[in-house]
């Protein structure tokens, strides 16, 4: 009877040892950035030029038409749920908005546009809810840190700018639901001067 009880305690004892290991690697942050390509130098000119948003997009890993794609979203969905300062899920939302950003532009590149604005579109709704998440923040009478501030809107810049590029190079189903995505950026940038 002492045996099988310890026998059976080993196996919990592996099994709450796998959780851990398991927990460990899903809650993992993947904050790996896209490689920047070197500047090549300009000629001066005598106009001055539109100066576009310095602010790399995260690399994002397994694309949605990858096998293992779910085991990713379903990493993410459990981050969500853990994470409950509302700084950090701002931060995690505008990092997955990134994310998606990137994704729906390789996914273009690749020739996949219609999955591409899908996954645009669901990272232009993690912008949204970073935006009022903050709002709610802000009503609540707490203070936003400035670099969270800072990094928001470096990221709807460049999200408007990256959109902007892939309405003009997308085909007319896509371009629509892109064009609806640039609308939100549009409507989000306009709501950052309360946040401030």
């Amino acid at each position: 009877m002492r045996v099988h009880k310890e026998k059976h305690m080993s196996k919990i004892i592996s099994w709450v040892g796998a959780l851990v290991v398991l927990l460990a690697v899903v809650s993992a942050p993947s904050y790996s950035f896209a490689k920047t390509e070197n500047a090549v130098a300009q000629p001066v000119t005598t106009q001055p030029a539109e100066v576009k948003p310095e602010y790399p997009l995260p690399y994002p890993g397994v694309l949605p038409d990858h096998p293992l794609y779910s085991l990713k979203a379903l990493r993410d969905k459990i981050l969500d749920m853990l994470i409950v300062d509302p700084i950090r899920k701002s931060e995690f939302y505008i990092l997955q908005g990134d994310k998606r950003l990137q994704m729906g532009v390789m996914l273009v590149d690749k020739g996949r546009t219609t999955l591409g604005e899908q996954v645009v579109s669901k990272g232009e709704k993690y912008m949204y809810q970073a935006v009022y998440g903050l709002m709610t923040l802000k009503q609540g009478r707490k203070e936003i840190p400035g670099y969270l501030l800072d990094r928001l809107e470096q990221s709807l810049a460049k999200h408007a700018e990256v959109l902007g590029t892939l309405v003009t190079r997308a085909t007319e189903p896509d371009k629509s639901g892109l064009a609806g995505s640039l609308e939100l950026v549009g409507k989000l940038t306009g709501e950052l001067p309360k946040l401030k």
